[in-house]
């Protein structure tokens, strides 16, 4: 089993992360996947995070789908989007299973480093013609690869975001409905593949009692904060921690 014989030290800072992962997620709406991938890139192979993370992405994500009365409007504003990233995670995750986990960690801090460095930068970039069926299929293509790949789930995501323009509310529910889809297709993708079995299931099941407890207490902290300023934070560390991931790659 993933978590076992493990120092105790090393055990509790993986459910830390776990739980950071879970304010992240929400305060955000996103950010679990991302936040845990950084922090547990130089104590767990980065396969094992993302099979350990997708159970309590599932969790969460469907409490964020269901919190709000936009749920029909959204799914059909995107719905080829969906549809397609939905389905192109499966060979994004045959391919993980080929690489070396250095050049899926790699991919990922450069991921990471290129999402941070945009939204410091305030540079908003938007997808024209957000609302053609042939222009969501491409990039719902191009963003279920990668998420196949790397699980990072906000690149292209965010670019039909900002062309979408939606408020916080449904922008979040907006998230939910997305990675609840995402990481419902990279668990059977996974199991399929023999990526996840029980030995991996128990130990997700464990992680995901400190995501739960954050994810809930990160909702709470939502209305008492100023989000920009835990954006600009949060990217801030993604940034580094991208740096970081690549040196030791590199290395």
């Amino acid at each position: 089993m993933i978590l076992s014989n493990l120092p105790t030290l090393t055990f509790f800072y993986i459910l830390l992360a776990y739980f950071i992962g879970g304010i992240t997620q929400g305060i955000l709406g996103v950010g679990l996947i991302t936040v845990v991938i950084s922090l547990l890139s130089f104590v767990v192979d980065v396969k094992e995070t993302i099979a350990l993370v997708i159970i309590p992405t599932i969790i969460t994500s469907f409490f964020q789908m269901i919190n709000g009365n936009n749920l029909r409007k959204i799914s059909i504003d995107t719905k080829f989007f969906l549809i397609f990233s939905t389905l192109i995670i499966i060979p994004g995750v045959i391919l993980l299973k080929t690489l070396q986990s250095d050049l899926i960690l790699i991919f990922i801090a450069i991921l990471l480093f290129v999402n941070s460095s945009l939204f410091l930068s305030n540079r908003i970039i938007s997808i024209p013609n957000h609302k053609s069926s042939i222009i969501q299929s491409i990039a719902g293509s191009f963003n279920g690869f990668i998420i196949g790949l790397t699980s990072i789930y906000t690149m292209p995501f965010v670019f039909l975001l900002q062309s979408l323009k939606y408020d916080k509310e449904k922008t979040v529910q907006f998230m939910g409905l997305a990675f609840l889809l995402y990481s419902l297709m990279q668990f059977f993708s996974f199991i399929f593949l023999k990526l996840i079995d029980m030995s991996t299931i128990i130990p997700s099941l464990i992680v995901s009692i400190p995501v739960v407890i954050g994810f809930f207490l990160g909702k709470i902290i939502r209305g008492n904060i100023s989000e920009i300023l835990f954006k600009k934070l949060f990217y801030i560390m993604l940034l580094l921690m991208s740096g970081i991931i690549l040196i030791n790659g590199v290395l």
